[in-house]
């Protein structure tokens, strides 16, 4: 750090050499905005589970064969009674309408169905306003009894009824998908008063729209009410505008480069790595107020505005270099999982601390340059002193004379705490993921109390040894394990090939005969469920958005059975696939990666931090504060039987960060205490008057940050700000008491009160 000290020195020599400075990270900056404003979204949640895997590969060779498992508009209708009069007529206005919104290429309903008798040059519907009002009741008898209806278009309760539509390409663009949506509900709308009939949609498409809506609403809202309740307190605590303006602005440049080089690079962002600006901006907060502390420190012992900006990078800037370092080598192991997505957030993190590390020491002390005096009159009030504190001088007397027992509590309550986070479970719920009150979470809510759920899976078969798919035998088998997935797994609610056959008008005994018929049914609605070129068929399950645990035990499962099958059978190969299946799998590999990352990252944060600061002794001081507040947070968690997932996991990440911080600028100014003063005790007690005073600032500022998160209306948000304010909370009393006690005790003994009067 003294390179970087010298060579400030240089620069900012003369006031118009740090004008200079600024303008040219202003210049960076307004170029990496440019970058920034190349940021897009990526609104395709399957790739959220993208890894190298043959699985990953399979799944995007199917979605190319059967593309509507990620181009379906689930649309739920919801009344006191479907079947009746009026909602069925007004229910078969909302249809036909809807059928000729543009971007929708076929809709599949209850009046999608045909007569059996209907000729095949004008296909009747089962359910039409001419056979309801002929009559009425032998209509409503006959849609429901027909095996296309019960549990799969219509609830048992017959209360709520799906229609599946299908966009009309793979490129239907985020707006599109809203404007249809918009038109649905419009449309709905329109055709009654809004009390007889309720519409919800849902479906892969749907869900892409939420995510992305969320994303963004979060990244404005959050961001705006943590940014402005940061500088609230920072103004409140400096009582200078430009000070307050000087800390936000830096770690806001870092949070700039960092978005502005993913955007460059071609990155997106998505639910995950979302996750990096609050990250780098945290990180960049602490930084920030531990190098305007020392900043204002050498003003008050009277040095030039210029000689005190370079002093103070070299009072502090190697903490801060250490934790930027410590940080990204800590990101820079998620590389080695499997997943794609995790890969980027590693390297775009690593890459964002570090920028932001950058950006941070040289603009912090540039603009120190232009401070006046009066804002160092006012600092005073923050620089704790033992003179004028006499709280803080009993709580060093206490913690130096019960040292030995603090770190014996220290040592208790973490084996406790990890002891209950090896309860800890993963988990992964779509619905939680979505705002509260959005209409996706009640579509699936809904279809999960009356349908049995809405997420698709996928039974893949296809023929081998002269096996063919368009004939009497495979058919057969088809239907047969439809029928056993019913009574062995209750997932009556299946549909395939055979069920589009048995509709078509003019059906025979032998249902392969049918197959030539499909053409008069909607080309997406058959591809869906046949690929012809491929001779492919499809049975299609919708499970209930019950967790990843428990649609993984039902997956597995079903994979025992479909190998049984598989045993038995020898023309045909059964095999899962589809959204679902890739995440439910992937979810939990992800989840239990990241964690083991994360735990690999605080072993080499470890060892890297024994290397620069060349003590295996402080290293190993170190890891005690730092595992304690990681472990109260998962043991939380399983306290509440709440699951791992992948905001919560972000919790982890982030708050390891500050940890690592806060811990890192304790023991390196222990250090350079220890060489002046050669006591441990009064060097624990100078460190804690320099440090203590920026930990507790910087604490209240990033609380108020992650308390914005309290008001998001997405579940797993609100618990990431709950959880990460224990975790500051917890890391604080870690570093301003298990820290200090720690090496107190693996220290020579010390007269405390002695070395308190020494002092003073």
């Amino acid at each position: 750090m003294l390179v970087i000290g010298n060579s400030l020195q240089e620069i900012l020599s003369t006031e118009r050499q740090s004008r200079l400075l600024l303008v040219g990270l202003l210049l960076v900056t307004l170029v990496m905005l440019l970058g920034v404003s190349k940021l897009q979204f990526n609104d395709d949640y399957k790739s959220l589970f993208k890894t190298d895997r043959n699985e990953y590969q399979e799944l995007e060779k199917f979605l190319n064969r059967f593309p509507a498992d990620d181009q379906e508009l689930v649309i739920l209708f919801r009344s006191q009674k479907i079947l009746a009069e009026p909602t069925i007529q007004q229910l078969h206005d909302v249809v036909e309408k809807i059928e000729n919104i543009p971007e929708i290429e076929s809709l599949f309903s209850l009046f999608s169905i045909p007569k059996q008798n209907s000729s095949i040059r004008k296909i009747e519907p089962l359910l039409s306003m001419d056979s309801m009002e002929m009559n009425h009741e032998a209509s409503m008898l006959a849609i429901a009894a027909h095996p296309m209806v019960k549990n799969k278009l219509l609830s048992e309760d017959g209360r709520l009824t799906i229609a599946i539509g299908i966009l009309e390409n793979d490129q239907v663009s985020y707006d599109q998908i809203s404007q249809v949506i918009e038109q649905i509900h419009a449309i709905t709308a329109d055709a009654g008063d809004g009390e007889v009939l309720e519409v919800f949609v849902t479906g892969n498409a749907a869900i892409r729209v939420a995510l992305k809506s969320q994303s963004t609403r979060d990244q404005i809202l959050l961001n705006s009410i943590g940014g402005l309740l940061a500088f609230s307190i920072t103004l409140f605590l400096f009582r200078s505008f430009k000070l307050s303006l000087i800390i936000t602005a830096g770690p806001l440049i870092g949070v700039i480069w960092t978005l502005g080089c993913m955007g460059f690079l071609g990155s997106k962002l998505n639910v995950i790595n979302q996750m990096i600006s609050p990250l780098v901006m945290v990180i960049g907060f602490t930084d920030a107020i531990h190098l305007m502390f020392a900043v204002q420190r050498r003003r008050i012992q009277g040095h030039s505005r210029i000689t005190a900006s370079i002093a103070a990078v070299k009072d502090v800037g190697l903490a801060c270099m250490l934790t930027s370092i410590t940080t990204a080598i800590g990101f820079a192991v998620l590389i080695v999982t499997d997943s794609t997505v995790i890969q980027e957030l590693a390297l775009h993190a690593s890459l964002g601390v570090l920028l932001t590390f950058i950006a941070v020491v040289i603009f912090i002390p540039s603009s120190a340059v232009y401070l006046e005096d009066d804002v160092v009159v006012n600092s005073r009030r923050l620089d704790i002193t033992l003179t004028d504190n006499r709280i803080f001088n009993k709580v060093l007397v206490v913690i130096g004379e019960n040292a030995v027992i603090l770190v014996s509590v220290g040592i208790i309550l973490t084996a406790v705490v990890v002891y209950q986070a090896q309860q800890l479970t993963t988990d992964f719920k779509f619905r939680e993921n979505l705002p509260k009150d959005h209409e996706v979470s009640e579509a699936m809510r809904l279809a999960d109390q009356h349908l049995n759920g809405i997420q698709p899976l996928n039974i893949v078969i296809r023929p081998n040894n002269g096996g063919v798919i368009a004939s009497a035998q495979a058919l057969e088998y088809i239907e047969r394990i439809q029928t056993e997935l019913a009574e062995q797994f209750g997932l009556s609610n299946s549909i395939s090939v055979v069920d589009l056959l048995k509709v078509i008008p003019g059906a025979s005994e032998d249902l392969s005969l049918q197959f030539p018929r499909l053409v008069y049914l909607p080309s997406k609605l058959v591809e869906r469920f046949y690929h012809e070129k491929s001779e492919t068929a499809v049975i299609l399950l919708r499970l209930p958005d019950n967790g990843s645990t428990l649609q993984l035990e039902i997956i597995q499962q079903l994979e025992k059975k479909l190998m049984q099958l598989n045993g038995d059978n020898d023309q045909f190969s059964l095999k899962l696939q589809g959204i679902a299946l890739a995440a439910a799998k992937g979810s939990v590999d992800m989840i239990q990666d990241l964690l083991i990352s994360i735990l690999s990252a605080v072993a080499i944060i470890f060892f890297v931090l024994s290397l620069f600061l060349k003590s295996i002794k402080l290293g190993l001081i170190s890891f005690l504060p730092n595992i304690l507040p990681l472990a109260s947070v998962a043991a939380i968690l399983a306290v509440n039987e709440l699951p791992l997932q992948y905001a919560t996991i972000m919790v982890f990440t982030i708050c390891l960060g500050i940890i690592v911080d806060d811990g890192i600028h304790m023991i390196v100014r222990y250090q350079k205490e220890f060489q002046q003063v050669k006591s441990v005790t009064l060097a624990v007690h100078r460190t804690l008057q320099a440090v203590a005073p920026v930990l507790l600032v910087t604490t209240m500022i990033l609380l108020a940050g992650f308390i914005s998160m309290l008001t998001s209306s997405t579940e797993v948000i609100v618990r990431m700000g709950y959880l990460s304010c224990m975790a500051l909370i917890m890391a604080l009393l870690a570093d301003l008491v298990l820290l200090p006690s720690l090496i107190i005790a693996a220290g020579s003994k010390d007269s405390v009160q002695d070395c308190v009067e020494e002092q003073l």
